[in-house]
């Protein structure tokens, strides 16, 4: 995906089997309150604060959902926007906005009717039309600067012509708004799952009058009203964003925090500093390590999350030998995950992973990766024939093959970079660990600028799409640097299939890409890491390694 900020909040696999997204089922609702682990208890005798203040591991980019494509945007996103639909803990799709919808599968046109009484926090009604532009809006940035402006270009009538165009020539768009409360999508292919791609930003609601076509600078104007519970009154990307209750929000009701505070904290070590002195509330991306020292304390919270981790191969770059297949399946056959699980040195937050799906997306009859690993195991670690595939390539202990491994620091990079440095060094491969600032990293691996960087995925829906698109020629922002002909027809002939052949056929094209291809290498999931102040309430951790803060509640101290 563009940069998916490792979707960098730490995150992993799902504790519990997740409600089957993938068909389309959603839960209806207008409340998020109670909706979560931290869920209130009902007790009413406790007093709580009117702040919040939470830290994000990274700074984000600019504040339009449109253009905004990585996690730590999403921590801020999260609270200023009302979506059509929201993704719970167990995965399941929850409606917000929406409170009633209608599919008719001969034309394949949904039909969303909104809740009457959506505003804006300046006190303007917030309609159908409204989203309507959002998410033209988000067409007319185009694919480079909308990276998942592809939930509609791949599935909705008429998307992909418009894709990069001005909205006012969107005139034949499948999305439209027939009156205020209404949204029409017609869908040019079959997508079983596209209720679950609803949750995204490219369906947020934007304001014609306000967010111009093909822009996306205007989202650091503070003064720019947002139709979520909050809305920000100063934004400073480098260090907080600064938000108020939005008093029109129609569950205003259920919010106790009147100010909510963003810190921008990308230092670990300085996230946990703060937590520990009460400067923050509630700390999204710390050490893993963390989970040892809190691992009796109610403080804790390992969430459920879905994500893999795992070393991007650019296979069309510079690098010739990185083109041959066989040097690549060198690499992954090289490397001892349970080595790099040890090192990590947190037991119950990491798992040893061998594909791209990790553990928590629903499959054909269970989850897809359990599936994936008992009908046809790939071959983990073999460095025998790892060494083998090398020296066929012409490469020996006195003419090793050099290559570089990019990555962005902290703590748990750190030592993978250093273990794959000594595992790839038994199979004459000479690595040399670059590091870089975290968004010059991102962009960097974005346009191809690398050997073999660190990578990681969350979900964006529960389905196993939500990863196997990732390597489509055309889903890569800037460079081509994994995927092909082959794969990509793969994808495409799942899309024509139900049921268990469809999952049949992407557990055939994952194989292809990981094993036969080897476009990857394979480390590990793990679970999202968080602290929060004890008796805290409301909040809603999601398998996207992400939390909704909308109900959130601090008991004062």
């Amino acid at each position: 995906m563009k940069y998916r900020f490792t979707k960098s909040a730490l995150a992993g696999l799902m504790a519990v089997s997740l409600a089957a997204c993938g068909s389309g089922s959603t839960t209806s609702g207008t409340s998020a309150a109670g909706a979560s682990a931290g869920a209130d208890s009902g007790t009413t005798d406790v007093a709580y604060k009117d702040t919040f203040t939470y830290a994000i591991g990274g700074e984000p980019s600019y504040l339009d959902p449109g253009y905004a494509d990585d996690s730590v945007t999403s921590y801020v996103l999260n609270q200023i926007y009302y979506p059509m639909y929201y993704i719970a803990e167990d995965g399941s799709m929850v409606a917000a906005a929406v409170k009633d919808e209608k599919y008719d599968e001969d034309t394949m046109t949904y039909t969303f009717t909104l809740r009457d009484d959506l505003m804006w926090s300046d006190g303007q009604p917030c309609v159908a039309g409204d989203y309507v532009y959002g998410m033209k809006h988000a067409l007319s940035l185009g694919a480079a600067d909308s990276y998942y402006s592809y939930f509609m270009t791949d599935y909705v009538l008429n998307a992909a012509e418009y894709i990069g165009q001005p909205v006012d020539t969107m005139t034949d768009l499948g999305i439209t708004a027939p009156d205020d409360t209404t949204i029409v999508i017609q869908l040019a292919n079959k997508c079983p799952y596209f209720l679950s791609l609803l949750s995204a930003g490219v369906f947020y609601p934007m304001r014609e009058d306000l967010a111009k076509s093909g822009d996306y600078t205007w989202a650091d104007d503070a003064s720019i009203p947002t139709n979520g519970p909050f809305h920000p009154t100063s934004i400073d990307r480098a260090s907080e964003i600064v938000m108020e209750k939005n008093e029109y929000f129609p569950d205003a009701d259920q919010i106790t925090v009147n100010t909510m505070t963003c810190e921008v904290m990308a230092d670990m070590d300085a996230q946990l500093l703060a937590y520990q002195t009460g400067e923050i509330d509630y700390a999204t991306s710390l050490d893993p390590s963390v989970a040892k020292t809190y691992a009796d304390s109610d403080e804790l919270i390992l969430a459920s999350s879905v994500i893999n981790y795992f070393v991007l191969i650019n296979s069309f770059g510079d690098v010739e030998a990185l083109h041959d297949a066989n040097v690549r399946r060198a690499l992954s056959l090289g490397v001892d995950r349970s080595a790099i699980v040890t090192a990590l040195d947190v037991p119950g937050v990491y798992y040893e992973l061998d594909g791209l799906v990790p553990v928590g997306i629903p499959g054909d009859t269970g989850d897809f990766r359990e599936e994936a690993d008992a009908e046809e195991k790939y071959t983990y670690t073999d460095k025998d024939e790892a060494r083998s595939l090398m020296e066929a390539a012409g490469y020996s202990a006195d003419n090793p093959l050099k290559l570089t491994y990019y990555y962005n620091q902290n703590s748990m990079h750190d030592t993978v970079a250093a273990v794959l440095k000594e595992q790839w060094a038994d199979i004459y491969v000479d690595l040399t660990l670059q590091t870089g600032e975290i968004r010059t990293f991102f962009q960097d691996r974005s346009d191809g600028n690398f050997e073999l960087a660190r990578h990681a995925f969350s979900a964006d829906y529960m389905d196993p799409s939500t990863f196997l698109d990732m390597p489509l020629q055309s889903n890569q922002p800037s460079a081509h640097v994994w995927g092909d002909d082959t794969y990509d027809q793969m994808i495409m002939d799942s899309r024509e299939l139900e049921g268990s052949e469809r999952y049949a056929k992407l557990h055939e094209a994952e194989k292809y890409l990981v094993e036969e291809q080897s476009y990857i290498v394979p480390l590990f999931g793990y679970k999202s890491v968080m602290l929060a102040k004890p008796g805290t309430t409301g909040y809603i951790p999601n398998p996207q390694g992400n939390v909704v803060f909308w109900y959130v509640k601090v008991p004062q101290d």
